[in-house]
């Protein structure tokens, strides 16, 4: 077994999502490095591309004229950004979702199984490659079906009810029409997508993320993605990795990234970012907050609501929260004191120099 310090994983982590060394050629390029990009907040996702990437391509051009980008719902059944070319493999890993079809969840949202069926069923008759905001697809949806009852839950902001449907690859984000979003039919936007066997898709899946967010354990791939703990250790079984000791801790990474994980062991790093709220490198590893810098401190970055805060890293390690300033300038709240060295690095990333 190989056996790493955390100091060298955060430091790879931080090369392999491109926040040191090389920068990723467009967005597209993170996206797929990241295993998606969140994107709840629409700003912060393009911040977390832009910090990655030296490509000038806007993401609107990508999602919505090249198509080579897709918004949906996805991992953990929050709105990421995920290539195009790999929309099939996240949706033949997605549906394999099951919380949708509880009983717990079918009375929370108040909803019957046939209802959700009905949906699900007329949506491909209903939406296609021409764009419907939120409120055309709810009077698409409720004249193919005739529930009326559920306007208020098909056209409420969050997409209850239409997250099973994107889960299945019925439909995408479409571009927005002013102020409301709208969505389209992935197999019309993206030109037709291929089925991918399931299997293949979340071995695909697990080896991208701990590519990013590795070395981890089946239970960290299962919480990231929201996939059944079963499934995720039969799919850490099926692949050749290689056993890694993490400080103590049984994990696991492809053997392809072993020589560089290594490589990290006494090369010095001097790298600091300001991360957005909601950025990849956070979102990948929150169970772990406590071990790479935010003991004492999860509740500063990991906040109410599932909000991300914004957050302060160097050479991977959590150290610190910001927001923007009245001024424009980011307020920082650092864990702890930082070595003059990185206070100077810290000082000229607030002040814009």
């Amino acid at each position: 077994m190989h056996a790493v310090t955390w100091d060298q994983v955060l430091r790879w982590r931080m090369r392999r999502h491109h926040l040191a060394g090389d920068k990723a050629t467009d967005p597209v390029a993170v996206a797929r490095r990241v295993v998606g990009v969140h994107a709840q907040v629409a700003a912060s996702a393009v911040t977390a591309t832009g910090l990655r990437t030296r490509s000038a391509t806007t993401l609107d051009s990508l999602l919505y004229e090249q198509r080579t980008l897709v918004r949906t719902w996805a991992a953990r059944g929050t709105l990421h950004l995920i290539p195009a070319d790999d929309y099939p493999v996240w949706v033949a890993a997605m549906s394999t979702r099951t919380r949708e079809t509880t009983n717990s969840w079918l009375r929370y949202n108040n909803v019957t199984a046939e209802q959700l069926q009905d949906i699900l069923a007329a949506l491909p008759d209903v939406l296609g490659a021409e764009p419907l905001t939120r409120e055309e697809l709810a009077d698409a949806i409720i004249t193919a079906t005739g529930h009326q009852d559920l306007r208020d839950r098909l056209t409420q902001g969050f997409g209850t009810l239409l997250k099973p449907a994107a889960f299945r690859g019925l439909l995408c984000s479409g571009p927005p029409r002013g102020r409301n979003v709208t969505f389209v039919a992935p197999r019309a936007w993206l030109g037709g997508t291929e089925q991918a066997d399931t299997d293949a898709a979340i071995d695909h899946l697990v080896s991208d993320y701990l590519g990013a967010y590795g070395p981890a354990a089946p239970e960290e791939f299962a919480r990231w993605f929201d996939l059944t703990p079963a499934r995720a250790k039969k799919a850490f079984k099926r692949l050749d990795l290689a056993e890694v000791d993490l400080d103590g801790e049984t994990t696991f990474l492809p053997p392809e990234h072993l020589a560089d994980l290594a490589g990290l062991a006494t090369r010095s790093t001097s790298a600091v970012a300001l991360l957005p709220a909601f950025d990849p490198y956070i979102t990948g590893s929150t169970r772990q907050l406590e071990k790479i810098g935010a003991a004492g401190h999860r509740s500063a970055v990991s906040r109410p609501q599932g909000w991300i805060s914004p957050t302060l890293v160097v050479d991977g390690w959590v150290r610190g929260v910001w927001e923007p300033g009245d001024d424009g300038k980011p307020k920082i709240t650092t864990f702890g004191t930082l070595p003059a060295t990185v206070r100077k690095a810290v000082t000229k990333l607030s002040t814009g120099g």
